[in-house]
């Protein structure tokens, strides 16, 4: 199994979670891929803190752990 590390910074989750739906949009990544948060599983295992985000099929992880459940709902 190989993993794609890609450091890049946003100045809010919100910067983040835009720059990935342009990649979904664009077909770049799957569209059951959802950005979360990492678990304490994942900042142990991977060495991840949470100011890191990490894409993970849709569900894999707690909803409440996924991105765009933490941003206020735009209308």
């Amino acid at each position: 199994m190989f993993r794609l590390h890609m450091p890049m910074e946003f100045e809010t989750k919100a910067d983040a979670l835009d720059w990935f739906d342009g990649l979904r949009r664009s077909g770049a990544i799957p569209a059951e891929a959802e950005l979360y948060e990492p678990d304490a599983l994942d900042k142990d295992r991977l060495g991840i803190t949470s100011r890191d985000l990490i894409v993970r099929r849709s569900g894999d992880r707690s909803e409440t752990t996924a991105v765009r459940n933490q941003l206020p709902r735009q209308h």
